[in-house]
Order: structure tokens, then sequence, then C-alpha cells
């Protein structure tokens, strides 16, 4: 918003990447156009999760290839990545460290 590059602005387009991936769809993707004028990704995110609808959000296939608790985890990080105010986002060291408990032991 400010044309201003920083690292929180990294974070939120991390976010907004995170996003795109996880629902095959795009940041501005026309099905979203049902919604209303400026509804995008990160609103929709927002919306099936504050709804417990978050399965609907994955891209088709991932959320059987599971663990399901861990794709939530991984849209509540996004989502936390994309929230509005800077000073609640997180740094890419403290979202780093969530991934990295997630993954699964080595073998």
């Amino acid at each position: 918003m400010t044309c201003r590059v920083s690292d929180k602005a990294d974070v939120y387009s991390y976010g907004v990447v995170l996003l795109e991936l996880l629902s095959d769809k795009k940041a501005l993707d026309p099905s979203f156009s049902s919604y209303g004028n400026g509804f995008n990704i990160v609103a929709w995110g927002c919306m099936l999760l504050r709804e417990g609808r978050a399965k609907e959000f994955f891209a088709a296939g991932l959320w059987d290839a599971g663990p399901e608790n861990d794709l939530v985890e991984v849209l509540h990080l996004a989502v936390v990545c994309t929230v509005d105010s800077l000073s609640t986002r997180p740094t890419m060291k403290q979202v780093v460290k969530r991934l990295k408990q997630l993954q699964p032991p080595s073998c």
C-alpha cells in the first residue's frame, strides 16, 4: 500500500503465494466474483476458516493426502501472514519455525 518494500510486505506476499499453492487458485481468481467486488484469496481463506469449512479451501486431492491437521495449520499460518496489521504479522523466521514444527521426524 505504501509502495515500500519491507520484511512485513515479504511475509504478506509469502502468505498469498502459500494460499495460491494450497488452493490451486489465483489471488484474484474469477471464482471469487460471486462474493462481490474486491473479494480475494485472503478473504476467502479467512471466511472458510471462520466458518469451519477449511476443507473446501484445498486443491483437489490435497486434503485427502493429509494429514488434515497439518494442512489446516498451514492454512492458518498463511492467513496470519496476510493480516492487515503489520505488527501482528509474523517474521519469516517465525514462519519457518512453525513450518519446521510440522515436518515429520527424520528417518
